[in-house]
């Protein structure tokens, strides 16, 4: 049998919570329990497949996800997140103070429940996600000072309340703001996000997001977003090339790296997005920052685990940006 509770020492909360100080980059959303099972095959009903390894255990969540790669890639990061005042949640509050991540505004839930991830991988490296959003989702405060002294801040897909604080306070301060809103935050239509979208400085979506967002599946939908909002949109497509547009008219294409070998996609969305934001943050144009999370996601990919890329040194060993 295999023994998936986590066993981390105590975790003491601080009794109150500092502002991120001096923050490369400030990641808004969801902290999730991960636990992933990699499968012989995907089941069906009536149907047992078995186990291809033991099952593993991690933190997980995109802007839990893209918060660590960023420290992967030797960038200072913060998380605003719920968790649980659970056994799963003090794991999660360990995980990422053994990362380095900044997570003095991860609320603890009272009573609350922490989200929790159960995920399958194919040997294809493919994966099924069944997931309970727990406290994930609770109403709170996103105070001004939480990112105002960072440099960057990056939003994924939360709540619409959320959402809406996060880019009203990034707008005000005049800070960049990058936002991949996800599926579920896809769905909610180009009107529903429209408060978060006017004040995006980079929108990273792949095509079913485009099109739940505008209708469009095609360059026109892409063209569409960048012109109306004035940002930078760059749509993800796997391992095929990503596609960017600025204004309405900048259009270019950045191929993808093969990646020798695919164990594991989950997170390599995520991982791409940090390359992204990390290149922006070293000035460097955009062809050149979509080239650098190209470079991620493709390392990221060769892993077990949403939170597997490898340090920035292995990267460039791997795929050159």
């Amino acid at each position: 049998m295999f023994d998936l509770k986590p066993e981390p020492k105590a975790y003491n909360p601080p009794l109150s919570f500092p502002p991120m100080a001096s923050l490369d980059l400030v990641c808004i959303g969801h902290l999730v329990y991960d636990i992933r099972d990699y499968v012989e095959a995907f089941p069906s009903a009536d149907r047992t497949v078995l186990l291809r390894r033991a099952p593993q255990i991690s933190a997980g969540g995109s802007a839990a996800n893209v918060a660590l790669n960023a420290i992967r890639l030797n960038h200072s990061s913060g998380l605003v997140a719920n968790v649980g005042d659970d056994q799963h949640g003090r794991f999660l509050l360990s995980e990422l103070a053994r990362e380095g991540i900044n997570s003095s505004h991860v609320k603890l839930v009272k009573s609350g429940r922490t989200a929790l991830s159960i995920i399958l991988i194919d040997p294809q490296g493919e994966v099924m996600v069944v997931e309970d959003l727990g406290c994930v989702n609770d109403p709170r405060r996103i105070p001004a000072h939480l990112l105002e002294s960072g440099k960057w801040v990056h939003l994924s897909g939360c709540t619409l309340q959320w959402m809406k604080d996060t880019a009203r306070i990034a707008g005000k301060a005049g800070l960049p703001l990058s936002f991949d809103p996800g599926r579920a935050a896809s769905r909610m239509g180009k009107t529903a996000l429209e408060p978060i979208l006017k004040h995006v400085d980079l929108l990273i979506i792949n095509r079913k997001e485009l099109a739940a967002i505008t209708g469009s599946f095609s360059l026109d939908g892409v063209k569409e977003l960048s012109r109306e909002y004035d940002c930078s949109v760059v749509l993800k497509q796997g391992s095929g090339p990503a596609l960017s547009c600025t204004g309405g008219h900048d259009v270019f294409s950045v191929k993808s790296f093969h990646a020798p070998e695919v164990v594991d996609t989950l997170g390599a969305g995520d991982a791409f997005d940090a390359g992204v934001i990390c290149g922006k943050l070293e000035n460097r144009p955009l062809y050149e920052s979509i080239k650098m999370g190209h470079a991620c996601a493709a390392a990221k990919v060769m892993h077990a685990g949403a939170q597997s890329m490898p340090k920035r040194s292995m990267v460039r060993k791997l795929f050159k940006f």
